[in-house]
Parts: structure tokens; C-alpha cells; sequence
């Protein structure tokens, strides 16, 4: 984010259906986590939480990467998100978690 001097930008939270190894669930909560609470640091930041919508049938059987649905959903979503997030404004560190309508 410093790299971006102040320009707005978002971030997704991640998911896999993994439970070992470097792709591992546990791992991603820590890439989530570690996204919040930089977002309570750049005001110009937003997260969309991916990890909450995804669906498990999205997954291919690699458990890390997603069918075309799910890179379909995955790409309307973010468009979806990037029109309520408006991370060119400031907001206090609450409203740094975005969910499309």
C-alpha cells in the first residue's frame, strides 16, 4: 500500500479448500487477517470479502483454483464490489470490509 501513496485500492480475502500445506485454509486466514488490519491503516484501502461468498462447488479438484462459474462469479462480484467500496473516499477502519449488494 505504501507503494501506492495514497491511491485507493482493493483487496480480496482468499478461501481454498485445502487443509494442509502452503495452500492450507489456516494460511489463508492469516492473508486475510493480515488485510484487515492494514486496512485500519490506509484509509484508502478496501477488502472485499471473497472468502464469504465463494462456494465450495466454485473449486476445482485441486481445492485451490476455480471452475469457469466460479471465475465468472468471482470477476461479477468484484465489479459488484468495486461500486459500493469507493475506497477513493475516507471511512473509518469498520467500513474496510466490502460485500457487493
Amino acid at each position: 500500500m505504501d507503494e501506492l501513496h495514497g491511491q485507493p485500492a482493493m483487496w480480496l480475502t482468499v478461501r481454498t479448500l485445502l487443509s494442509s500445506g502452503p495452500w492450507a485454509e489456516a494460511e489463508m486466514q492469516k492473508w486475510n487477517a493480515a488485510l484487515m488490519q492494514a486496512c485500519r491503516k490506509y484509509p484508502h484501502m478496501r477488502v472485499y470479502d471473497w472468502a464469504s461468498q465463494v462456494r465450495d462447488s466454485w473449486f476445482i479438484s485441486d481445492g485451490i483454483h476455480f471452475t469457469s462459474l466460479g471465475y465468472r462469479e468471482r470477476a461479477h462480484r468484484i465489479a459488484e464490489a468495486l461500486a459500493v467500496a469507493d475506497p477513493a473516499k475516507d471511512a473509518p477502519p469498520d467500513s474496510c470490509l466490502v460485500l457487493p449488494r
